[in-house]
């Protein structure tokens, strides 16, 4: 068998692929080998100022975080104290509003109070005006019916009233007491006005007719009392509320008494100098 003739020519000699990665690497590790000694000899190279710089920028860092938070901590403290603060403001203003709300009511009490004791003794004046209208009504059939079966009466002789010794300077304000209330005798024609005796203690005429009289220390007032076991009633309830108009105003009212023996008109003719025509 015939060999192949040997190759006499200049060959070349060239690495495989394998090879040549192999060098890159072993390249590539020994730069980053150099690289890291550089840098830890840049970083054994520091100075210990430069080192406890350093630290103290660290522990300043944490300081001015923990300040931080502090700050956080006192903030939201602030608001829950600036809140807290507006609820004490909001309750007290509920409580003044409570307590006025309170106050008009023990008012409002106090005044229903005295309305319901008004009221009462208005049902208690009018029961008794009811008794006293149911009263006249039958008296005057009473009289109407003795009337009838006597024919008319002659009217009785008119009551004059003459003066007691009295000073010349003294002006008398009469006020004519029966038993079933009080006239009050302003003028010598018109009639007298009547207080029943059921509302002579609510009666603001009788009161003003008592004011009157106290504006002057010449003003006298005279009670004309009916010869009457009622009139002696009216009299005492006439009386009290003399009595009682004295100790309210400070007033020293001494009230006169004539007794009128009879069932007649009055006459207040000698009089008429202080009573009007």
């Amino acid at each position: 068998m015939a060999k192949r003739a040997r190759d006499t020519g200049g060959s070349v000699n060239l690495f495989p692929f394998l090879s040549i990665l192999i060098c890159i690497i072993g390249c590539l590790t020994l730069i980053i080998v150099v690289i890291n000694l550089i840098a830890m000899s840049k970083g054994e190279g520091r100075t210990s100022e430069e080192v406890e710089r350093a630290r103290e920028y660290v522990l300043l860092e944490k300081e001015k975080e923990e300040k931080q938070r502090d700050q956080d901590k006192l903030r939201q403290l602030i608001e829950n104290l600036i809140q807290q603060n507006k609820d004490i403001i909001t309750a007290r203003d509920k409580l003044v509003t409570l307590k006025k709300m309170l106050e008009n009511q023990e008012d409002i009490d106090k005044s229903r109070e005295e309305l319901i004791a008004k009221f009462n003794l208005l049902q208690t004046t009018n029961k008794k005006l009811v008794a006293d209208e149911k009263f006249l009504q039958e008296e005057i059939k009473k009289k109407e019916e003795e009337i009838a079966k006597r024919g008319t009466p002659p009217e009785p002789a008119a009551l004059r009233v003459r003066p007691s010794g009295s000073s010349a300077t003294t002006r008398p304000f009469f006020a004519e007491i029966s038993d079933r209330g009080v006239y009050l005798h302003r003028s010598l024609t018109a009639e007298p006005t009547a207080i029943p005796i059921a509302s002579l203690n609510q009666s603001e005429e009788f009161i003003n007719f008592l004011k009157t009289i106290a504006t002057e220390p010449y003003n006298r007032l005279i009670f004309l009392v009916r010869g009457s076991p009622g009139a002696v009633k009216t009299l005492n309830e006439a009386s009290a509320l003399v009595s009682g108009y004295n100790r309210a105003n400070g007033t020293e009212l001494i009230p006169g008494r004539l007794p009128l023996p009879g069932e007649g008109k009055v006459d207040l003719q000698m009089f008429a100098k202080f009573l009007e025509p």
